[in-house]
């Protein structure tokens, strides 16, 4: 008996189990989910616990909403001016709307991806057909709207998506390639460009090295000049004195000789030695007439 209880303890509480799990499901965080009923209805479910009937009177379909990317290959474009350039692109989306989602492609991903790519290659040729090759391959950043491109790609395609329950969150152009007569024009205008821009940065320092050249000139000139004018007025102090002692020498030459030999005989007496001469010879002689000099 005891065994028997016990089988059935455990058969109950594999029933309830069992239909508790039948009975009901979880919508997660990152899931959008919809109830389709045996009627044929269909509506949004909000993410948590819920109870159901189960199949074929209702049945669940749950997607993933986090975010996907999309990249697909290379397509060829033409530009403004009628250039084909090879622009490979990617987007970034999510389910926006379970119930139009499921509704325009039956829960399928892959033809959800299908469908959008064929609405961004549409709107890839569309706007870049707008814009010139130069806006879009050059080597100056100031020239390029290659984000304006993306973000006018990205809302041309969201008028188609929008409608399917696919919100385009971004596109970006991942790569650009050109064909090879592109590529030998392209290079052709960039290598001109890169030697207008040498020649530019050259004429531009020769002009820097002159103006810097006729600066130090007339700088050089101004400190010359400058020095030539103090050297003139020194020379003339000069000159003016000379001129002065040499007026008063010649009113009293005695005077004159006797300054001249003062100076020898300082100069003569400055070195510590022995001399032995005449006490006549100059200017020594005027060690010996100090009294003479006085009494004058």
């Amino acid at each position: 008996m005891k065994k028997n209880h016990v089988t059935l303890t455990i058969g109950a509480i594999l029933v309830i189990i069992f239909g508790f799990m039948l009975l009901t499901y979880q919508v997660r965080h990152t899931e959008v989910a919809i109830r389709e009923t045996i009627t044929g209805s269909a509506y949004n479910i909000d993410e948590g616990f819920k109870f159901r009937f189960p199949w074929p009177i209702n049945e669940i379909h749950k997607f993933d909403k986090r975010i996907q990317n999309s990249e697909w290959k290379f397509a060829t474009t033409s530009t403004k001016e009628g250039k084909p350039i090879l622009v490979k692109v990617f987007a970034t989306w999510q389910i926006s709307d379970a119930l139009q989602f499921f509704k325009s492609f039956d829960g399928d991903l892959a033809d959800a991806n299908s469908k959008l790519k064929d609405n961004v290659r549409s709107a890839q040729q569309t706007v870049i057909g707008e814009y010139t090759f130069e806006q879009i391959v050059n080597t100056n950043p100031d020239l390029l709207k290659l984000t304006e491109i993306e973000n006018k790609i990205r809302e041309k395609a969201s008028e188609s998506t929008d409608k399917s329950g696919i919100e385009i969150k971004m596109v970006g152009i991942k790569r650009l390639g050109l064909t090879a007569s592109v590529t030998t024009a392209v290079f052709g205008r960039m290598k001109a460009e890169r030697q207008a821009r040498i020649e530019e940065v050259t004429a531009d320092g020769e002009k820097e090295a002159k103006m810097l050249m006729a600066e130090a000139d007339l700088k050089a000139n101004e400190i010359l000049a400058k020095a030539q004018a103090q050297a003139k007025v020194l020379r003339g102090e000069a000159e003016a004195a000379s001129a002065k002692y040499y007026k008063e020498f010649e009113k009293n030459p005695e005077l004159a000789n006797f300054l001249f030999n003062l100076n020898a005989l300082e100069g003569s007496l400055k070195e510590n030695a022995t001399l032995i001469l005449d006490p006549n010879t100059p200017p020594f002689n005027l060690l010996t007439q100090p009294n003479k000099a006085s009494k004058e």
